[in-house]
C-alpha cells in the first residue's frame, strides 16, 4: 500500500487533483493542515470523496503521529514561506521512505524585477478580497499568502536548501511567469 501525505493541504486543492486523476485502490491519502478553518473548507470541498482521505490537524514542522520512513510521496503547497523551512524539510525527510518523492508548490520570484514588484503590489491589494470571496467571508484564512512572498528565496536558492537536507534529484519548474515554482526531490535509497 502506498501512502501520500499532503502536509499543508489548505483547502484541499492537491488532494482533489490526486483523487480525480489517480486510482485510489491500495493507496492511503492523508490530508493534513495546521488550520482547522482550512481543514473544514477541505472537508466541504471533498464532499463524498472525504471518505477516501484521512483528514487531520498536523504541523508540517513536526508530525509525531506519522511514523518515520512511512510515506511514499509527500506534498506541500504554499506553506514554506510561513513556517520554519528547516524544520519542515527535516520532517519531510524523516517521514519519507527511502526513494520517496517530495513535491513542493511554493511562491517564487519573477525573474524580471519590475514585473515582480508589480505582482507584489497587486497581491497586497487583491489577495485579501480574493481570500474573502474564496472562503465565504473569512479573509484571514488567506492572509498567509501575502506573508513572506517578498523575502522568500529564489527558486534556485530554495532548491539548494532542499538539497542541503540530503534530498537527491532536486529540480524545479517555474509556473505562471515564476510566481510559483514546483520543486521535486527524492529521498535517497538506503
Amino acid at each position: 500500500m502506498s501512502v501520500l501525505l499532503d502536509g499543508a493541504s489548505g483547502t484541499g486543492d492537491i488532494v482533489l487533483r490526486v483523487l480525480s486523476r489517480e486510482r485510489m485502490t491500495g493507496r492511503t491519502v492523508i490530508a493534513a493542515d495546521l488550520s482547522d478553518a482550512m481543514l473544514a473548507i477541505a472537508t466541504r470541498r471533498l464532499g463524498a470523496k472525504a471518505t477516501q482521505v484521512h483528514l487531520g490537524r498536523l504541523d508540517a514542522e513536526g508530525m509525531p503521529d506519522i511514523d518515520g520512513a512511512s510515506v511514499d510521496a509527500y506534498s506541500m503547497s504554499l506553506v514554506m514561506k510561513i513556517c520554519d523551512r528547516k524544520r519542515a524539510l527535516a520532517e519531510a525527510y524523516r517521514v519519507l521512505k527511502p526513494g520517496g518523492r517530495l513535491v513542493i508548490l511554493e511562491a517564487s520570484n519573477i525573474r524580471w524585477r519590475p514585473l515582480h514588484r508589480a505582482y507584489l503590489a497587486y497581491m497586497a491589494l487583491c489577495m485579501p478580497v480574493l481570500g474573502w470571496l474564496a472562503t465565504g467571508g473569512d479573509a484571514s484564512a488567506y492572509r498567509y499568502l501575502l506573508h513572506g512572498i517578498g523575502e522568500f528565496p529564489t527558486a534556485e536558492a530554495f532548491a539548494g536548501e532542499i538539497a542541503s537536507f540530503g534530498f537527491q534529484d532536486v529540480a524545479f519548474e517555474r509556473r505562471s511567469l515564476g510566481i510559483v515554482a514546483i520543486h521535486v526531490a527524492r529521498k535517497p535509497e538506503e
